[in-house]
């Protein structure tokens, strides 16, 4: 059985901007810069007229492990990000995402729905975490839904950097 998990984030700039901010190849590689390591990589960003689909390759530090899930992570914890954004009509856009650690340890699904509210945005993130470990994975998925929280403070940090330069 997967965990659950919600975020919510404000971003002190207009739904638009924030769209305009989420289409633009260089804020994907400041987001990395600003919040990863630097071994992680940005490995697909595509536009269409509608949507943003960007594939990212995150490399999780050996000390942002705790003991007990390094003792079945065999070496680096490596995980594939992939994060479509589409629907923007001026109001709202909607997100969804996955995430796979490397060796097929556990994955990351979530949606989000960004909207326009007194001339900012909010976003509303939920999703599910599953970590496939015997008699460890409840526990290990409490420990990533831990990280992953800090991951999406980290990044709407970033985001609200971003945005207020524009």
């Amino acid at each position: 059985m997967a965990t659950r998990f919600t975020h919510n984030a404000r971003i002190e700039a207009p739904i638009e901007t924030v769209f305009n901010a989420l289409r633009e190849e260089a804020f994907w590689h400041d987001r990395i810069s600003a919040v990863g390591t630097s071994k992680d990589t940005l490995d697909a960003f595509d536009l269409t007229d509608d949507s943003i689909t960007v594939t990212t390759t995150q490399h999780i530090p050996d000390d942002d492990i705790p003991d007990i899930a390094r003792k079945v992570i065999p070496g680096q914890l490596v995980v594939v990000r992939t994060n479509v954004i589409s629907g923007f009509d001026g109001e709202r856009f909607l997100g969804n995402a996955k995430a796979d650690a490397a060796g097929g340890l556990g994955r990351i699904e979530g949606g989000s729905e960004a909207v326009a509210s007194d001339g900012v945005a909010v976003e509303n993130v939920s999703g599910s975490v599953k970590v496939s470990v015997p008699l460890m994975g409840g526990k290990l998925e409490k420990l990533v839904v831990d990280h992953l929280r800090r991951l999406l403070v980290a990044e709407y940090e970033q985001l609200n950097r971003w945005t207020a330069s524009l």
